[in-house]
């Protein structure tokens, strides 16, 4: 049915003169669009140990400075996962290690490592109602569905789309989320919807153009 949709409205549009619309005319825009489509998901460290007297969120991606505990009472290192992957941020370089926290002294010592987040790391974690989310890549077209026939609507042309978007994460990303529930999500795709609007630089996505306005 959506073939016969879409050879239809190409028939259509063969008519309609200076409102023309081409498949690579929407795959241009819509794929110009998808790439500024940050794909963020919740993320924590696989913090287990803190100490009694630790702030959790300063153990939380996104914070300006985040601290791991190190060791145990008993002297066995502590949050070796949180570690590794904190690793993954620092060669990223969303985060840089800093010197060796210690609070207290003898026996009572408690050490620290310590991370700072860098200007890249403030780009990728964003802060939410529930936390920092953390933006893995972004969108990419990887199918036109359909298109409708372009159409005058408040004073400009518009064309509803729809395609298969899947996410193109980041190297770094698509380590980390290995082992995480996000991860089969890379392998697929989803369908989309998308308002395409002419203006003289071609067809654009009307929520683009709207954020720019505002």
């Amino acid at each position: 049915m959506k073939k016969l949709f879409v050879l239809s409205a190409a028939l259509m549009l063969a008519a309609c003169g200076g409102n023309e619309l081409s498949q690579s005319d929407v795959q241009k825009a819509v794929s110009a669009s998808a790439k500024h489509n940050a794909v963020c998901v919740p993320f924590t460290l696989n913090v287990e140990h803190r100490h009694e007297s630790d702030n959790p969120q300063d153990s939380q991606l996104g914070a300006s400075e985040l601290r791991l505990l190190k060791r145990l009472d008993n002297g066995k290192r502590a949050n070796l996962a949180a570690m590794k992957q904190m690793e993954s941020f620092v060669d990223a370089g969303l985060y840089r290690q800093e010197k060796n926290l210690r609070v207290g002294e003898g026996e009572n010592t408690i050490r620290y490592l310590v991370y700072s987040l860098t200007d890249k790391g403030r780009k990728t974690f964003i802060p939410s109602p529930h936390g920092h989310l953390m933006c893995i890549g972004h969108e990419e077209v990887s199918k036109i569905n359909y298109f409708t026939e372009p159409t005058p609507a408040n004073g400009v042309t518009i064309t509803q789309v729809s395609y298969e978007a899947k996410i193109v994460p980041e190297r770094w990303a698509k380590r980390l989320l290995k082992n995480s529930p996000y991860y089969e999500g890379l392998k697929q795709t989803e369908e989309k919807r998308i308002t395409l609007v002419k203006t003289n630089d071609g067809w654009r996505n009307i929520l683009d153009l709207r954020n720019k306005a505002e």
